[in-house]
């Protein structure tokens, strides 16, 4: 008995040691030059005290962002491929230039005072708990610590429109900086619930294909002109948030909700390889081939246009750097 307890111990023991994490285990070639990480560390950072963006589309198209709204946005995307640099590369220099980054808007920034500067949280915060992760070898910061408290408020993950996926991922990234293993499981669940709602039995998100250009989210003549990237934007933060939750021990690829995602992979999948079977496609359907998180959902789940799509190797909207991973 105790010769197999010892049998079964080094057996879970080997499988541990094989799992490959995507993020935990992220490896690259190359990647500071990839990224021109000696560059962006030379850059400088201009955090804000207010977030005050004007609302992203207008009646005839999208709106330009404001220099707070370009900085934080700019900011977030530098901190993460700093940190993954410095991750991978272990160049303390990109590790301290991706701290003073985060910590310059954790002290400087008090609030997000209108809708769209709350979205803009919801949307790229993500991307700076991230990369706090990638640092942490470097020690905890509090003054960050505290911040991603406070910005937790504008979490959108009640949602069940895109809106809801990053919140989602913004509640993951959040738990994982502060170790709130009770908001991990919170998580988890509406992960779960999240796909239930917004994908349907077809693998479709119905409040995505119908995206437009304009403030008439979901009418005029473009109607459905950005449905496939919408659709893409929002299996983007679900797909991050799952391997993030995954390799935190919440393991749902195979769920029934994981079941639903597979089919929504499948089914954009499809309309990337033939964009003229989406049912709202016309000419300069945007977004495309925005695809790269295909890149994770590969690992887990089969899709025979997306092993195409994945061969091609024409996979954008890339922000997490998923395509530079080795294997």
């Amino acid at each position: 008995m105790t010769r197999f307890i010892l049998f079964l111990i080094l057996l879970l023991g080997n499988v541990c040691a094989q799992q490959d994490y995507f993020f935990k285990d992220f490896r690259a070639n190359n990647l500071p030059q990839e990224l021109n990480l000696a560059f962006k560390r030379t850059q400088e950072v201009h955090p804000c005290a207010h977030l005050n963006a004007q609302a992203h589309y207008t009646s005839t198209g999208t709106r330009e962002p404001d220099a707070c709204t370009k900085s934080f946005k700019k900011s977030a995307t530098l901190a993460y491929d700093l940190a993954l640099g410095f991750f991978v590369s272990g160049d303390q220099t990109y590790g301290h230039k991706a701290q003073e980054i985060l910590n310059a808007w954790a002290q400087q920034l008090k609030s997000a005072d209108t809708l769209q500067s709350q979205d803009n949280i919801n949307f790229y915060l993500p991307y700076m708990n991230m990369a706090y992760g990638f640092l942490k070898k470097m020690g905890p910061s509090p003054v960050y610590e505290d911040f991603v408290k406070r910005m937790l408020s504008y979490s959108q993950s009640n949602m069940d429109t895109n809106h809801g996926a990053w919140g989602i991922l913004l509640d993951v990234s959040t738990a994982l900086v502060l170790e709130d293993h009770a908001l991990l499981d919170r998580s988890a669940q509406r992960w779960q619930e999240w796909i239930l709602n917004a994908i349907n039995r077809h693998g479709v998100i119905e409040n995505a294909i119908s995206r437009s250009n304009t403030n008439n989210y979901h009418g005029g003549p473009k109607k459905g002109i950005k449905g496939i990237a919408y659709s893409h934007f929002a299996l983007l933060a679900i797909t991050i948030a799952g391997e993030l939750l995954f390799e935190n021990g919440h393991d749902l690829w195979h769920s029934l909700a994981g079941n639903r995602l597979e089919l929504a992979y499948q089914q954009i999948a499809n309309w990337v390889l033939n964009p003229e079977s989406f049912v709202y496609f016309q000419p300069g359907l945007v977004g495309v081939h925005n695809d790269a998180y295909f890149v994770i959902l590969a690992k887990y789940y089969h899709s025979s246009s997306a092993e195409i799509l994945l061969k091609q190797g024409d996979l954008r909207a890339d922000g997490f750097r998923l395509k530079l991973r080795a294997p």
